[in-house]
């Protein structure tokens, strides 16, 4: 009970800290992160559906006409959104890729990685990851570009150096579907009372192990 009052304080603060955040911006001529601001703590509060652009303006402190100098609607926040999201998740994936030199490593922390990132941006996330979303990955070339799709790629590939491309692949949607699923139980809150707060990252490296060949 009292984690779960704690957890709820501390998404209250991060939403004020957002909006405030976003309010300076506004005051110095930043609507479009106000709007942003905004629209990230009503999806914490309503979901990607459950507010409109008058809402994100209200929120904003602005008038109901300004978001629209940025946004035509409700959808383009959200691709805003959603664009910021994959930037800084990306960001923190290739953060975590390149911090290791091996292998296990590195396809384990890409796991950590992805998870934190739910963790700390639910809001990002959810809509990064939401049915609107019209970004959705092709098989694999072994590209040699960075984003996080791509790292996963490379340290699939690195594990399974013997395998074909189409059975890389399939480990990398089993993997992405494994973490992505445990980001999502975990920010919902499913996880609570079984795995606990504290064990989430120590359960999720072993879970990840299912997929280490014997030879590591």
């Amino acid at each position: 009970m009292m984690r779960a009052t704690r957890k709820k304080a501390e998404k209250a603060g991060a939403k004020l800290e957002r909006l405030s955040a976003g309010r300076q911006a506004y005051h110095h001529g930043d609507l479009r992160a106000a709007l942003i601001a905004a629209g990230l703590a009503l999806i914490e509060q309503h979901g990607a559906k459950g507010f409109t652009l008058k809402d994100a303006a209200r929120m904003a402190g602005v008038s109901i006409a300004a978001p629209y100098r940025h946004f035509a609607d409700r959808d383009a926040l959200l691709a805003a959104i959603q664009a910021e999201g994959f930037a800084r998740f990306n960001a923190a994936l290739l953060a975590a890729y390149q911090q290791e030199s091996d292998a296990l490593a590195r396809f384990v922390e890409l796991g950590v990685a992805y998870v934190h990132f739910a963790l700390e941006h639910p809001a990002h996330f959810r809509v990064m990851f939401s049915m609107e979303s019209k970004v959705r990955p092709d098989p694999p070339e072994l590209p040699e570009d960075s984003d996080g799709f791509s790292l996963l790629v490379k340290a699939v590939t690195a594990l399974y150096p013997q395998a074909s491309r189409e059975r890389i692949y399939d480990l990398v949607l089993a993997n992405w579907s494994l973490v992505h699923g445990f980001a999502l139980l975990t920010i919902d809150g499913s996880f609570a009372g079984t795995v606990g707060a504290i064990h989430v990252e120590s359960q999720l490296r072993r879970t990840l192990a299912f997929f280490v060949p014997a030879s590591f």
